[in-house]
Parts: C-alpha cells; structure tokens; sequence
C-alpha cells in the first residue's frame, strides 16, 4: 500500500529531503563551507600556476591625459595606463610609492606638463634649462621576507647628449639624494622616502626631455615553501588553475581541424595568499569593477600576460568565499598592457 505521507514516496522506504530537526545546524557543525573550502584551497595549492597579479585603481589623482570633454584617457600614458587615475595599476602583494606631476604633494620648479602629448608628460619650462619635480615625505615599511626594492623611471630623452633627465631619492627629508638606482642595494627597511627628478638641457633652443612617473615597490608578503630550484612557491603573487576548455572540431575542405574556446581560470580567495586579507571579507574577490592582469610565472606560457574579460565568484553559503572564476584574454606583447610595470 501507498503512503500520502509528505516526503515520502511509493512505499515510503525513499524519503525526500532533510527529516532532521534543523538542516542548518547540521551543516554548520560538519563545517560544509570549510570542508569546500580546504577542498578547493588544497587543489590550488598543489596545482595552481604561480601569476603576478595588476588591479587598477578605484581612487587617486586625476591624470592630465584624462580628457573631461570626451571622458576618455590615454591608453599608452605612462601615468595611468589608460585608467584615468594615477598610477593606474597596483601590484598585488607590494606596497608600491611614487611620484607624477600630478601629484597634490608635489613641488614644480621651472617645468610644466605640456599640452603638445596626449599623456601625461612634464616639459622644462620655454626659458628654462634646468627644473625639478620633487615629492613630499612618503612613509614605508619594508619587513617581509625577501622583500627588495624594486624602481622604474618613465622619462624620455628627445637629444642625446644634450639633454637629461635623473632621478634621485632621499631618506632625510631632502637634506642628501641618491640616485633611484641605487635603492636596491641601500635595501632601507623604514622611515620615509621623497623623490626628486631633474630635467636639464644645454641651451634653451634644444628640445626638452620628458618625465612622466617614478615608481618604486617592495613585497608586503613572505616568500615560503622553497622548493628544489630555489624558486619559491609562494610569495607576493597567487595561484590560478585552469579549467578544462571546450574543445571542437571546425569542419573544412580538408579535414576537421581541432580549435580549443573558452579559456577560463580559477582561484579561490586573496586570503589564502595574502594573511592580512580577512578570510570571508570583501577585499578576497578580485572585483568584477577592476582591470585585471595576470602575468604567467611558470610553465610554457611564462611572462605571457593575460586580462580578465568576465567575472563569476561563486559564494554558495554567503558566509566565506570559495571560489573565482575567470574568462581571460592573451594580450599582445605591442599593446598597451604590456607597458604596467
């Protein structure tokens, strides 16, 4: 005989659904949202491929290549990377400090940001032959294992031999400078930094050199779990697995030529990479809002750079996030994205 009863069928040896006295309960105490979690975690772990990760930037100082007519910047501007906002992209796991002329603490002395560029570049001024760009005091502090410093000038010299452009840096407020270059072997640990760039050129009839930014990082995040080669597994980056492709055949005259479409990658959250990012917070998705960049460390594909084209996270629970998934995008080595440092 049929039972009527709900949430049973036929004879009623087949239930459907929870029949306990709280489904919520029992999945909070066997820890369904960690156990996916680690499950997931672990995966990426022991077959993620090591990626540098670029966001761009949501606040900052507007760029001068930003036009408000049109609301558009320029994409080849060293300044901000076509993001409209300085310096355009952050690196992930770096903290990151640099001087443009836009900047609110900068000091401008017998130069200017010239108009004749799309980009945002600084001119000596039309009578002068010597000017400075020169920041404010910036504070840092350098404490991760293995962190060094690393620095990159944008500038351009139009008259070799004529003309120059030098950076410098000084840890006392200014009292004494020091070429960017040698800030790697200085390796300062804390206190504050300022940057000052100095365009010159012998007579005012020769063309001006250009300066656009300096900048200068350090990782914020340990290097660990050195393997066999002296590289590290982990450290100021993040691991991505792929997916597996869909894979067809395209019918032609000759034969079926097999194409391989949607190439898709996946990570779980920055907390697992990054301790001072709060497991289950908001600052573990990589926003849907953001430029994002990815740079190939290892395998076949390494110091190939990719850009994320659409965005899915996938939070289950609602509790803790487990999982992001990306369609991505090569990016050719002569466009623009190639020039984010």
């Amino acid at each position: 005989m049929s039972s009527n009863k709900t949430g049973c069928k036929g004879d009623g040896r087949s239930t459907v659904g929870y029949w306990g006295r709280d489904v919520f309960r029992r999945i909070n105490a066997e820890q369904e949202q960690a156990r996916q979690r680690t499950l997931l975690t672990d995966q990426v772990l022991a077959g993620g491929i090591r990626s540098e990760m670029w966001k761009s930037v949501e606040t900052g100082t507007k760029c001068s290549c930003y036009k408000e007519s049109n609301k558009t910047s320029d994409s080849k501007c060293l300044s901000c990377h076509g993001v409209g906002l300085v310096p355009g992209y952050l690196k992930f796991g770096y903290n990151t400090l640099w001087m443009s002329a836009v900047d609110s603490d900068v000091t401008l002395t017998d130069v200017e940001i010239t108009t004749t560029f799309k980009s945002s570049k600084t001119i000596l001024s039309s009578s002068a032959t010597t000017g400075t760009i020169e920041s404010g005091d910036k504070t840092f502090s350098k404490t991760a294992t293995g962190a060094v410093w690393e620095n990159d000038v944008s500038s351009y010299i139009r008259v070799d031999g004529s003309s120059n452009v030098t950076v410098e840096y000084s840890l006392d407020s200014g009292v004494t400078w020091s070429d960017i270059s040698n800030l790697t072997g200085a390796t300062p640990s804390s206190g504050t930094i300022r940057f000052k760039a100095t365009l010159s050129r012998d007579t005012t009839s020769i063309l001006s050199p250009l300066f656009e930014i300096v900048r200068v990082r350090y990782a914020t995040i340990d290097l660990s779990s050195q393997q066999a080669d002296d590289s590290y597994r982990m450290g100021p980056w993040i691991l991505l697995m792929r997916t597996i492709p869909v894979s067809r055949n395209t019918r032609s005259e000759w034969a079926n030529l097999p194409t391989q479409e949607n190439l898709k990658v996946w990570t779980v959250g920055l907390s697992e990479f990054d301790s001072s990012i709060t497991a289950g917070s908001d600052d573990e998705f990589i926003r849907e809002n953001n430029e994002v960049i990815f740079r190939i460390m290892d395998g076949v594909q390494t110091d190939n750079r990719y850009k994320i084209t659409s965005y899915s996270p996938s939070d289950p629970f609602a509790y803790v996030i487990v999982q992001q998934t990306f369609d991505i995008r090569y990016i050719d080595t002569a466009g623009p994205y190639n020039l984010i440092w």
